[in-house]
């Protein structure tokens, strides 16, 4: 019988291994190493079994009176000594990573959020510890006006208007390089169809440090078509205005890009 801490141990070296894949390094090699440029596995395990925690600790009650409602942004603060020799790539690719492993743990629990969740890893020169801060959209202290129409975006970052059939538009902003918007069933998705022919998490669109906008399916039953061609598994396909999104029975039209 697999021993279950043998199981955290795996879960916190396969983060490691993402982040440095990421950032283009020899995987091996770097873990093999007592090189001082990278986390140690262990630590970046705990971070992610960290905000677990407090994710579970902070959950809001929805309009039934069900705690379910999860904090989708979250800070990671290193102190100075743990970060002197990291640079900031690897920093920004840490919070990159646990973005994921936080919004796979959020979906799986099938709690809720009020918007795209996002973890920023940084260096607080003042820390004596690791901090971990979490906290809602909506909340007065962390609410963020959204551009309006006609503003200029920076290089890193586009939003994109898709349309239904029957005319509902979904308007998702995307940094480059940054978390994945995600299309499906389940209520966290930035672009939610409620319906039996769409999976919980369906597709997922991304915006490039080329500053091209991709969408790939991830493992969705029905498959994931642009233009009427189905995404090859593992496919990212660049997208443009005009192009047709389908997912299950919906049709997604790419009204905008900019």
């Amino acid at each position: 019988m697999a021993n279950a801490g043998d199981n955290v141990l795996d879960k916190a070296e396969t983060l490691a291994r993402r982040i440095l894949e990421r950032l283009g390094s020899n995987v091996d090699s770097k873990l093999a190493s007592k090189d001082q440029s990278s986390l140690n596995p262990h630590h970046i395990g705990e971070l992610a079994s960290r905000i677990e925690r407090v994710i579970e600790a902070e959950l809001k009650a929805d309009e039934h009176g069900v705690r379910r409602i999860a904090p989708n942004r979250f800070k990671v603060l290193f102190t100075y000594e743990e970060t002197s020799k990291l640079t900031p790539q690897y920093i920004e690719a840490v919070g990159k990573e646990l973005t994921d492993t936080v919004f796979e743990y959020i979906n799986n629990r099938r709690y809720t959020t009020r918007g795209p969740v996002e973890v920023k890893a940084d260096r607080d020169l003042f820390a004596k510890s690791t901090l971990v801060k979490a906290a809602f959209d909506g909340d007065s202290q962390q609410q963020v006006e959204a551009p309006k129409s006609g503003t200029i975006r920076s290089a890193d970052s586009k939003r994109i208007v898709l349309a239904n059939e029957e005319g509902r538009r979904y308007e998702v902003d995307l940094k480059a390089e940054g978390a994945p918007a995600f299309i499906g069933r389940a209520a966290e998705n930035a672009v939610r169809i409620d319906d039996p022919s769409v999976s919980r998490l369906h597709s997922s669109i991304s915006l490039r440090s080329d500053s091209n906008v991709v969408v790939a399916d991830v493992g969705s039953a029905n498959g994931t078509f642009v233009n009427d061609q189905l995404l090859a598994r593992d496919e990212a396909r660049t997208l443009k205005e005009g192009d047709v999104i389908q997912v299950g029975d919906f049709k997604l039209t790419v009204s905008q890009i900019s």
